[in-house]
Parts: C-alpha cells; sequence; structure tokens
C-alpha cells in the first residue's frame, strides 16, 4: 500500500502512563514557535467537561516541557488560516461518531488533509486515530451513532487500512466480520500502542506490537518494526 502522508502519530487510547512514549516521541516534534492546537469535540461536555479534557491535555505533555497548548471547543467558522497558525493538531478520543460528524459538517476534514500535505502533524488518540483510517466502523462495538451520521468513510489517511483501538485478542471474532463486511484491512493497536507514520513507513511506537488482520492473515509488528 502507499502511504502519501508525513507527521502521522495514532495511538490506540489508553491513560497518559500507557502512551507516554508515544506522547514523548509527538512533543519532539512540536514547533516551539507555534501553539499545539487540542480538539477535544469527540466528548460529550454533559459527561466530562472540556475543562476537564484541557487539565487532561496539560498533564499529559507538561512532564515534556509543551505548556503552550490551545483548546477549540466548536469548530464552526474555524478557517484554514486559523488552522495552520498552529504546526501540531492533537485530537483527542470520545466517540468516534460524534468526532467524525462535527468534522464534516464543518468541512473541517479538507482542512486538516490540507494541514497535513502542509507539513503540520496530527496525533489521533482513539477515536482521532479511528477517522485517520479508511472505514470508522472499527468502533461500532463500543461507540453507538447518536450523531446521525450516514458514512463510515475515514479520513483515508492510512490507504486502505482501518484503525482498530483498545485491541484485545479477544476483539479477533469482531475484526474477522468486519474485514468480511467492509473488505478493509485492520491495523489494531492495543492501549500501549501507537503508529508514526513518515514518509510513506508505518512505524510501530509503545510498549506493545500492532497486529495487522488482512482476509485471513494475522501478523504480529513489534514495536520498532514498519508495517
Amino acid at each position: 500500500m502507499e502511504i502519501t502522508v508525513s507527521g502521522l502519530y495514532l495511538s490506540g487510547g489508553g491513560d497518559k502512563e500507557q502512551t507516554k512514549e508515544i506522547d514523548r516521541m509527538f512533543a519532539g516534534e512540536l514547533d516551539g514557535g507555534k501553539s499545539l492546537l487540542y480538539l477535544p469535540i469527540a466528548m460529550n461536555p454533559d459527561a466530562i467537561s472540556y475543562e476537564e479534557c484541557y487539565k487532561w491535555i496539560q498533564d499529559v505533555f507538561d512532564p515534556f516541557g509543551v505548556r503552550d497548548i490551545i483548546m477549540w471547543e466548536d469548530l464552526r467558522e474555524k478557517t484554514l488560516d486559523d488552522l495552520m497558525a498552529f504546526s501540531d493538531v492533537y485530537i483527542g478520543g470520545g466517540n468516534t461518531f460524534r468526532l467524525m460528524h462535527d468534522i464534516l459538517q464543518n468541512d473541517f476534514h479538507t482542512k486538516l488533509i490540507r494541514f497535513i500535505d502542509e507539513g503540520g502533524s496530527i496525533y489521533g488518540g482513539s477515536a482521532g486515530a479511528i477517522i485517520a483510517g479508511s472505514n470508522i466502523g472499527t468502533c461500532l462495538h463500543m461507540d453507538e451513532n447518536q450523531a446521525g451520521l450516514k458514512t463510515l468513510k475515514g479520513l483515508c489517511l492510512m490507504d486502505d487500512f482501518a484503525i482498530w483501538c483498545h485491541y484485545e485478542e479477544e476483539n479477533d471474532h469482531l475484526i474477522r466480520s468486519f474485514i468480511k463486511s467492509y473488505d478493509k484491512p485492520v491495523i489494531a493497536l492495543s492501549e500501549e500502542t501507537g503508529l508514526y507514520i513518515k514518509s510513506g513507513s508505518i512505524v510501530v511506537l509503545g510498549a506493545k506490537p500492532a497486529i495487522v488482520f488482512d482476509d485471513d492473515s494475522k501478523k504480529t509488528i513489534e514495536p520498532g518494526g514498519i508495517i
């Protein structure tokens, strides 16, 4: 497969200790002259407030010296110029359908793709990672489509790969069913696994391997390995 994007980080979710090494690598690439943009919009603020989300992102990146973080709670009226004021974007977890709905409703997918084409870096955690794939149906076992999203198409930043987050071995039969239904290969990430995509290569990060499913095959790629 041909991966054309560069500067993309994905993680399978989890707490800040589980994603520490992935977060550290991302923090090392931040441009000190620009703020980090944080998008918590996959979260329902009635359940977890955006103030709590902002405190969480500060706790994640403070150990790495990243303190200049701007949070957008709403994508309405956000322009490409607004986005290009940042060097990096962190898209947090929550409900994948809610996240993708908001992005599509505000034509923000075109802005994100332009942003990464222009050299910006994007970090997607959990739901933020799933939308980077070809098909977000990988979240159907855990997320409700309360947003009424009409499509399962993702941003397709990973060519044909779909991304499965919070992976456990018990998910294998669900992944097989997904592949049978949608004919998409899957990269499954546990809560201690991430990916770094640069110059067409997909490198496994974190403490646990990534699992690649395609048709009847299942391959384990250890951290540091290339998919």
